[in-house]
């Protein structure tokens, strides 16, 4: 069992290790056997909208992206996933065993796969990672509907200040490399490109962030400094 868990869990910072093995410590031997270890290609769409949920995915490494098409059929991503996350739980819950967004990883990724029939024997008899799983999923849905109205009263450099607080916060490290693209931070704003820039070099001048090349650093002094700059902002939202 240890062997099998240490395998599952490579890479995975201390408290998200210490995370599965909580969510796992009462699984059965025959839901273990079960779960499969799989690597996917960075821009991998590995679950459509619509699609029949088949299995169940748990992101384990890399960082996965939902996009959304609906509105006037332009690719909008309103939410970043990042270990540990599981996709295809709520469909579950819900008794809708169709996929609610299209899921790409944006990111080499890799994942525990399960056979949503083993899942759902599993998860609706164990209290304990059925709990888990709830605070999971509304902890989620609070924060996404949180940066929704936020974004509505930010603009320019406070925005992308709040998703670099955002995206250091889960990343789990002390120092973060922020590598994602001029344009990658405006489709995650709703800012365009030339606010971004010159966001970026605002941020830049008064410390808030570092620079290395075209990526952008966040030490844990810097995280604290755009935290308590926003402080005040956020509240009022």
């Amino acid at each position: 069992m240890n062997t099998l868990f240490n395998t599952m869990f490579d890479g995975l910072t201390e408290d998200k290790k210490n995370y599965m093995m909580e969510y796992l410590k009462n699984a059965p031997d025959w839901f273990l056997e079960s779960v499969q270890i799989v690597k996917k290609k960075k821009n991998t769409i590995f679950i459509h909208e619509g699609s029949d949920v088949e299995n169940i995915y748990i992101l384990m490494d890399g960082i996965v992206r939902a996009m959304d098409y609906r509105i006037f059929e332009i690719a909008y991503d309103y939410m970043w996933f990042y270990p540990v996350n599981v996709f295809g739980s709520m469909e579950i819950l819900l008794k809708n065993y169709q996929f609610k967004t299209t899921l790409i990883a944006f990111t080499d990724c890799r994942m525990l796969v399960i056979p949503r029939s083993q899942f759902e024997k599993w998860i609706l008899n164990d209290t304990n990672a059925l709990q888990m799983e709830m605070q999971s999923i509304c902890t989620t849905l609070l924060e996404q509907a949180r940066k929704e109205r936020v974004f509505l009263f930010l603009q320019g450099m406070d925005r992308l200040c709040y998703l670099l607080v955002q995206i250091y916060e889960q990343t789990g490290k002390k120092e973060c490399v922020v590598t994602l693209t001029r344009k990658e931070l405006s489709d995650r704003t709703g800012l365009c490109v030339k606010t971004i820039n010159r966001s970026v070099s605002k941020l830049f001048d008064n410390e808030y962030i570092g620079r290395s090349g075209n990526k952008i650093l966040i030490s844990n002094e810097q995280y604290q400094r755009m935290k308590d700059y926003l402080k005040p902002l956020v509240e009022q939202c």
